[in-house]
């Protein structure tokens, strides 16, 4: 594999991107700022999809996007927790209207996030509402560090690779399509984990989300096997480097580590279409199992099994549902899409 110059477009991404998402992890561990995955894979996806430098006000309307997105889920939830199928209906329409507007190709990382919190923190209202009220600033936070990094690394690093702007690879797909298959996938997903009072709703969600508005039904079968082999291939590397952490235990073992990680992982996502989304879909499983493996509390093989199976089950559905509901073959506008070297963040 050739050195990638850091002089080069692409060189200079793949530093952004390393750096980037390593300042993000490691302040987030030193400062608990829990769920400390959120920031780096906030940044990650900013760094991999935005075809541009991030303007001033582009970055404050994203961060205010969260904020209000994730307030506004909490708000809710919590106005209707006594009446949780209404709750559910409502969330369910949100998303239903969110996958609709990513289909249309609107507005694609601002519905992204909306479509997160509200997946998400309903869930956690309902299981968990105790550490619901801390959520929307977790969320909040993340992306206001997420943003600060991309205008440090964009000011450091300034030379940006020419690319379409960032759009789903299901763009193209009738929207209300698109918006059943979505609203098919993660409403029984959040049905389960209600029922069953899982904790663990929030990562395994977040990365079903992501991986529903990167899924090429154009593609079909074959990529939903490389994305659900790129969990099981992050939640692997998750695990060794928790295991190398666990022999020398320290923050720059944990940044040397994260940001070997985002430079094998920056150049293959600098990739356009279905290689770029899917190495992001596996650096984001990397960092959300290791940021869960370093979360104080027991850890044993068992647990990580656990997480991993959560992961896989819900990767597996999510792809198979998506494999049967939508249409295959080649979109005109998917295909434009790939010639025109867009690809789909994660």
């Amino acid at each position: 594999m050739a050195t990638e110059p850091a002089t080069s477009a692409h060189g200079q991404a793949i530093l952004r991107f390393a750096w980037g998402v390593t300042a993000a992890f490691v302040m987030s561990e030193l400062f608990g700022w829990y769920p400390t995955f959120l920031a780096p894979i906030l940044t990650a996806t900013l760094l991999a999809s935005l075809p541009a430098a991030l303007p001033f006000k582009g970055g404050l309307f994203l961060v205010l996007v969260q904020s209000a997105s994730a307030f506004a889920a909490l708000a809710l939830s919590s106005m209707l927790r006594e009446s949780p199928v209404v709750l559910f209906g409502a969330v369910g329409l949100i998303i239903f209207l969110s996958f609709s507007t990513i289909a249309e190709g609107r507005a694609f990382l601002p519905t992204l996030l909306v479509l997160i919190c509200f997946s998400t923190i309903p869930i956690v209202t309902l299981a968990m509402p105790e550490q619901a009220a801390a959520l929307p600033t977790a969320f909040a936070r993340g992306m206001g560090i997420s943003v600060i990094i991309v205008w440090l690394t964009q000011a450091i690093w300034p030379k940006v690779l020419a690319k379409a702007p960032a759009a789903s690879a299901l763009r193209g797909v009738q929207p209300v399509r698109l918006a059943l298959a979505g609203s098919a996938i993660v409403l029984p997903l959040m049905l389960v984990y209600l029922m069953y009072g899982l904790t663990d709703a929030l990562p395994v969600l977040i990365t079903t989300v992501v991986l529903v508005v990167n899924f090429d039904p154009s593609r079909g079968a074959v990529q939903g096997v490389v994305m659900v082999l790129g969990n099981l291939v992050g939640g692997t590397i998750a695990v060794a480097c928790h295991a190398l952490l666990e022999v020398a235990p320290s923050l720059f073992t944990l940044a040397c580590m994260v940001f070997g990680l985002g430079l094998v992982f920056g150049r293959r996502i600098g990739l356009a279409g279905s290689a770029g989304a899917v190495g992001l879909i596996t650096f984001n499983q990397s960092i959300i199992i290791l940021s869960l493996g370093l979360v104080p509390g027991p850890s044993s093989p068992g647990i990580w099994a656990t997480r991993l199976f959560q992961f896989a089950i819900a990767y597996g559905f999510a792809v198979g549902l998506m494999y049967l509901i939508l249409p295959r073959g080649n979109p005109p506008a998917t295909e434009t899409s790939s010639k025109a070297g867009a690809k789909a963040p994660v």
